[in-house]
C-alpha cells in the first residue's frame, strides 16, 4: 500500500468513525447506511484491501467505544463487512452494469451471512440472543447495505462528473 492509499484509507476510517460516534443516538437506521457507504466508496476509490481494513476496524471501534455491547458480534460484523467488499469488488468488475449487480449481490450476501451467523453462531457464545439483536441483524442489514451502496454510487458518480479525483476514481 503506497502512502496515498494509506492516507485515503485513514481518512475513510476517520469518516466511518465520525458517523458511528456522531450518529450513535440514531443507531442502525443512520449509522448502518453511512458505514456501508464508506465501505463501498473505499472499495471503489482506494481498493478492496483498504475497504476490508475499514470494515475490520469499525466494529472493533464500536465495541471499544461502547456503541455495541456484545463482543461475540465483532468478528461476525467484520466478516460481514469483508464479504460485502469482496462480493462488490469482484462482481462490479465482472459484468456490464457490474456496480449495480455488485451492490445488490453484496448487500444480499452480507445480509444472509449476518442473519445466519446471528441465528446459528451467536447462540454458541450467548445462552440467549436478545430479540433486538436478532431483529437488527435481519432484513434491516439488506436495506442498510442497499442504501449505503446507492449513496456511494451517487457520490462517486457525482465526483467523476465534477472532475474531482478523476485519476483515483477511474480505476
Amino acid at each position: 500500500m503506497n502512502v496515498k492509499k494509506l492516507v485515503q484509507t485513514g481518512i475513510m476510517i476517520a469518516l466511518a468513525l465520525v458517523f458511528q460516534i456522531g450518529f450513535a443516538s440514531f443507531a442502525q437506521p443512520a449509522v448502518g447506511p453511512l458505514v456501508n457507504m464508506v465501505l463501498f466508496i473505499t472499495t471503489i476509490v482506494v481498493g478492496p484491501i483498504a475497504a476490508i481494513c475499514v470494515g475490520l476496524i469499525t466494529p472493533l471501534a464500536a465495541f471499544l467505544l461502547g456503541i455495541m455491547k456484545l463482543l461475540p458480534l465483532v468478528p461476525i460484523i467484520m466478516i460481514g463487512n469483508a464479504l460485502l467488499v469482496v462480493v462488490f469488488y469482484y462482481t462490479s468488475k465482472a459484468f456490464k452494469y457490474g456496480e449495480y449487480i455488485g451492490l445488490g449481490l453484496a448487500a444480499l450476501f452480507k445480509f444472509l451471512f449476518l442473519l445466519t451467523a446471528v441465528n446459528h453462531l451467536l447462540p454458541l457464545f450467548l445462552s440467549k440472543v436478545p430479540a433486538p439483536i436478532i431483529a437488527a441483524f435481519g432484513f434491516n442489514q439488506f436495506v442498510t447495505a442497499l442504501i449505503g451502496g446507492g449513496l456511494a454510487l451517487v457520490i462517486v458518480r457525482s465526483l467523476k462528473m465534477a472532475g474531482i479525483g478523476r485519476k483515483s476514481l477511474n480505476r
